[in-house]
């Protein structure tokens, strides 16, 4: 399978997008991933179609992702003469391939930008041209000719969603005549041009209806310029549009008044759907047009434009004539399926030309996929991204935006359904990073795919959800990590060597906090409240640190706050604790602060005072209280010891999902004591369920 990076850093990427679509569709059996600016919709649509996506927002990013993904080819595409070059620069760099697709004549001037089109050209592999004349423009300016191919771009079949007489009643047209104009509002397209025609043609036909589709710079500018020729109620504007194929049953005409193309897809899709083109002669529409047989061709001023336009639309024979002749031409000169074609023997030819040995930096890369994409994970995407073995090739979220910004982060597929994920993309690990409610079904998938999994605490909600999972877990023996990361901190090896010592005898642990912002966290079946979902760090760390726990007593309390509507969790909350070691622990946790206040862990023993949160540690004997900051970030520890993990090295997870069993088992203990107001022995559940078995 062929890898091919599909790249455009064009910041309007509409034709050149839309021709990247086509080529992505039509190269079934390679591995496709579309690299585009953030913000120009590309991504996207890219994602949508089940493309990977690369953003490109960092030109040494790009660089490194290229020399790590190792694409078999990078086929830049230019909307204009001065786009594209830092790309190309990246991937030869890389020791990628490179094949650079011109989508405008050859139109630069300034000094700078045509030497640096020289240099960059000097690495291509190919410098694919559009039309003849883009072809011929670029050669004129000095391109190797041998460097140069052509391929004419194509279109696929033209596919409205009604007919013309449903969509022309739709939109209340009746029989006027209606032309049509789907472009950027820019001043390379001529709407000036057109609207200098219109007074023309609509004295001979009163009853006109223009329809322009599209954005850009210039649309306010066009729009005042209608509203100062009293063409308001003539013109109808409609902003970017996603049914130009309905449009272009409707209308009778399409016009392009476009001072210079370079083989505008436009009007070979109205080709394809048997609609007349009327075009100035630029050398791009005389290339797609022929004149007289699929539309007109015509001089750049507006008496001439008006003229064709005005004949046109008085000889509705000649149109029928001219709409047969457009789609038989599209079929034989400018099909989807011939581009493709073309364009797959163009990286044939360059494959067999060039040292097909670079595969990279060598480094043999850990596949994982994401399921969720909030803040949790981005924590883990920042440190995954660190990591040479590591590649994050898949991220699944239900919003299908966020998991395409995370994705496009990594040149990964984007999904919005986990199940679907795990079906197309094969993984080596998976990340489990969802509220506490969504958690059991994105387990149960990796447990169906087998697949080592790092999932963010709380484990679950409930008990046998996690005990069913616990169970396969252990069947299978699959490797799991769970996020409780205040185990690898420093400072707690620290304090753990001293506690093998002086073992602790009373613990106090706080969660004095704000209400986190989202709405699922103020709600008990959501997120399990307080104690499950942020205490639950520190329940967790001193079961680490000090043992079992026997028995809990938990209470808790609530006010109804104004400022977080619906919020049912307890807004405070305590939990005594006893340690089958005999130390007893209490916790108190809140939410009613605008603050963070204090969370933390304060162990004592004989003549030993700790004060631990995940920032520093104060050690007391006696002697003054030293704090010291920690010195690492546990995070990257607890993702490291999962990856090496994974790749069959030494298992030296600190939290393996067994062990956050305990520590759930442990924090619903506490809840259900604060429900019951009696104290609770944690082993309850197991001694009836051995009594089951007798």
């Amino acid at each position: 399978m062929t890898r091919i990076c599909l790249l455009t850093d064009s910041l309007a990427p509409s034709g050149v997008g839309a021709h990247m679509m086509t080529l992505a569709e039509g190269l079934g059996g390679d591995e496709i991933v579309v690299a585009a600016r953030p913000g120009t919709g590309l991504l996207e649509h890219a994602a949508a179609k089940g493309y990977a996506v690369k953003a490109l927002d960092d030109d040494a990013n790009l660089a490194r992702w290229l020399d790590r993904a190792a694409p078999d080819i990078v086929h830049v595409h230019a909307g204009i003469g001065w786009e594209g070059h830092a790309a190309v620069r990246a991937a030869h760099a890389a020791g990628v391939p490179v094949i650079r697709t011109e989508h405008l004549p050859y139109l630069l001037t300034d000094t700078a930008q045509r030497d640096e089109h020289r240099d960059t050209s000097a690495a291509l592999a190919r410098l694919i041209c559009v039309s003849d004349a883009v072809g011929d423009s670029h050669r004129a300016a000095g391109v190797d000719p041998a460097l140069v191919a052509t391929i004419h771009n194509g279109v696929g079949a033209h596919k409205p969603s009604r007919s013309r007489e449903a969509l022309r009643s739709e939109w209340g047209v009746a029989d006027a005549p209606v032309l049509l104009m789907v472009a950027r509002f820019a001043e390379q397209k001529g709407h000036a041009l057109l609207l200098d025609a219109l007074p023309a043609i609509r004295a001979a036909h009163p009853d006109l209806i223009v329809l322009l589709a599209g954005e850009g710079p210039l649309l306010t500018q066009t729009a005042r310029a209608i509203a100062a020729k009293g063409l308001a109620g003539t013109v109808r504007m409609l902003g970017t549009r996603s049914d130009v194929a309905d449009l272009m049953t409707l209308a009778d005409l399409l016009v392009l008044p476009s001072a210079f193309e370079g083989l505008p897809l436009v009007a070979l899709e109205a080709m394809a759907a048997g609609l007349p083109v009327v075009a100035t002669v630029a050398p791009g529409n005389a290339e797609a047009i022929e004149d007289g047989v699929t539309g007109r061709l015509t001089a750049a001023d507006p008496a001439s434009f008006a003229d064709a336009i005005v004949t046109l639309l008085a000889d509705r024979d000649s149109l029928k004539t001219m709409a047969s002749a457009s789609i038989e031409r599209q079929q034989d000169l400018f099909s989807a399926d011939r581009m493709i074609a073309d364009t797959r023997a163009v990286y044939a030819a360059v494959h067999d030309e060039t040292d097909t040995k670079h595969k990279g930096d060598g480094v043999e890369r850990t596949r994982i996929g994401f399921i969720g994409a909030g803040g949790i994970a981005n924590r883990h995407f920042g440190v995954l991204e660190q990591f040479d073995d590591v590649a994050i090739v898949a991220v699944a979220d239900v919003d299908m935006a966020r998991a395409t910004e995370a994705a496009a982060r990594f040149g990964a597929r984007a999904f919005d359904d986990a199940s679907a994920m795990l079906a197309a993309v094969d993984l080596d690990a998976l990340y489990i990073c969802v509220p506490p409610f969504a958690h059991g079904e994105p387990e149960r998938l990796a447990i169906e795919h087998k697949l080592p999994f790092f999932v963010e605490k709380p484990v679950a909600l409930d008990l046998g959800t996690a005990e069913d999972v616990a169970a396969a877990v252990d069947r299978l023996g699959l490797v799991t990590a769970v996020g409780y990361h205040w185990r690898y901190l420093d400072t707690v090896d620290e304090v753990k060597a001293l506690l093998s010592a002086t073992p602790a005898r009373l613990l106090s642990g706080y969660w004095l906090d704000s209400t986190p912002p989202p709405r699922w966290w103020w709600k008990k079946d959501a997120s399990g409240g307080q104690m499950l979902e942020q205490t639950t760090h520190l329940v967790d760390l001193a079961r680490y640190l000090v043992g079992d726990v026997v028995r809990v007593y938990g209470q808790s309390g609530h006010i109804d706050r104004a400022a977080f509507p619906g919020l049912d969790v307890a807004t405070t909350s305590t939990a005594m604790l006893t340690f089958a070691s005999g130390a007893i622990a209490n916790f108190a946790s809140t939410c009613l602060l605008n603050w963070n206040h204090r969370v933390g862990l304060h162990l004592f023993g004989e003549g030993l005072a700790i004060e631990l949160t995940d920032r520093d540690v104060m050690i007391d004997i006696g002697r003054g209280r030293p704090v010291r900051g920690t010195g690492s970030d546990p995070v990257v520890l607890e993702d490291r010891d999962f990856i090496d993990a994974v790749r069959g090295g030494e298992n030296r997870i600190r939290c393996p999902y067994p062990a956050a069993l305990e520590t759930l088992r442990l924090a619903l203990a506490i809840e259900r004591s604060a429900v019951e107001g009696r104290a609770i022995d944690v082993r309850e559940r197991e001694a009836t369920k051995e009594m089951g078995h007798v």
